[in-house]
């Protein structure tokens, strides 16, 4: 079967390796349909998220087709239409006993794209506990975005969110932003986007929730939304990791900065105003609650619209291609500005449905 497999930074191929088979009593080999192409993939690619084991296989948003099934599965069975949770935890760690299995003590080699063989392959294969057999009316394409969406919603609990008349707003306008303004509202906040990259501005602006609006800075949204660039905000999530301490000193008392991207990028918070003015800095990752059965449900409902932020679908033999679109330039190795509007970029690894 093909494989994307990450050898070192801006080092990726497609390559033949062995097909996949079940090897203990609850494993799946899935028929891959679409892998999405998530921030994590870019950052192991160009170095920025370092964290790939050389010769892995790269992907984990991913739906398709169970091929087989191991002696002891009894959810699933060949032709099942899933899609794959590929946050695994052992359960029995002190991180999974007190609660954070999204940071299992035996995480290692079991990292989907990571340390363990993604899903930008035609097989992966899986523990029949991370599948989730998809309705028939809900795509292959939609189901994809499953896991995002789990992340998004992880994020969302940590805000504990109370009251709905409050002043919000999500920095970055990619996929991560824009299921996070689509999960705040869905909670009842409506939230405003900045974004600096005019194509992703234009794609946002006709995708984002009713009412809310999307800026090219910080200051014109304060203003146009509150009447000066002073004015204070009671939450803001940044998917950038460039705007901590602007954002930081844009907080009003109570307020909850949650940052969920993977930037090595420092900044100099004021610890007093930490204290005197009950702030919250938040840092957020993968699945965690059953959010990713939750996601698919919210999917599954028409309750977030996902397939909207789908921009592009591009066939796995032009994965180059596909990564040139988000900015990633794998030919010149080299991360170069977007030239076309774009959210959530997905893989064709084959023509299931």
């Amino acid at each position: 079967m093909l494989a994307l497999k990450y050898h070192q930074a801006w080092d990726v191929e497609i390559q033949q390796v062995a097909s996949l088979s079940c090897i203990e009593p609850d494993d799946v080999v899935v028929d891959i349909a679409v892998c999405g192409i998530c921030g994590t993939d870019v950052g192991i690619i160009t170095d920025d998220y370092p964290v790939a084991i050389p010769g892995t296989t790269l992907g984990h948003e991913t739906t398709g087709v169970v091929s087989q099934i191991g002696s002891g599965v009894t959810q699933f069975q060949v032709g099942d239409r899933v899609v794959i949770n590929p946050t695994y935890s052992c359960g029995h760690c002190r991180l999974c006993r007190i609660g954070s299995p999204n940071h299992c003590e035996r995480k290692q080699g079991t990292e989907a794209g990571v340390s363990y063989d993604g899903a930008f392959a035609e097989q992966y294969l899986a523990k029949e506990n991370l599948l989730i057999k998809l309705d028939d009316h809900v795509s292959m394409e939609e189901a994809s975005l499953t896991e995002p969406l789990s992340c998004t919603l992880t994020g969302v609990d940590k805000l504990a969110i109370t009251h709905t008349d409050i002043r919000a707003a999500v920095a970055g306008a990619g996929p991560m932003g824009m299921l996070y303004i689509w999960a705040l509202y869905e909670r009842g906040v409506r939230a405003f986007m900045v974004e600096k990259n005019e194509h992703r501005i234009q794609y946002a602006r006709s995708h984002v929730p009713p009412e809310c609006q999307v800026y090219s800075g910080f200051d014109e949204a304060l203003a146009q939304e509150y009447g000066e660039t002073s004015a204070l905000i009671d939450l803001c999530v940044d998917t950038t990791g460039q705007l901590t301490e602007y954002i930081f000193d844009h907080l009003a008392p109570g307020g909850k900065l949650l940052n969920v991207a993977l930037k090595d990028k420092h900044a100099n918070l004021d610890m007093m105003k930490i204290a005197d003015k009950s702030l919250s800095v938040i840092g957020s990752i993968d699945s965690l609650n059953n959010s990713f059965a939750r996601a698919y449900a919210m999917i599954r409902d028409g309750i977030i619209p996902v397939k909207r932020f789908i921009s592009q679908i591009v066939d796995f033999k032009d994965y180059q291609q596909a990564f040139l679109t988000v900015g990633c330039d794998i030919a010149s190795k080299s991360q170069v500005p977007l030239s076309t509007p774009n959210c959530k970029v997905l893989i064709r690894i084959s023509d299931l449905t």
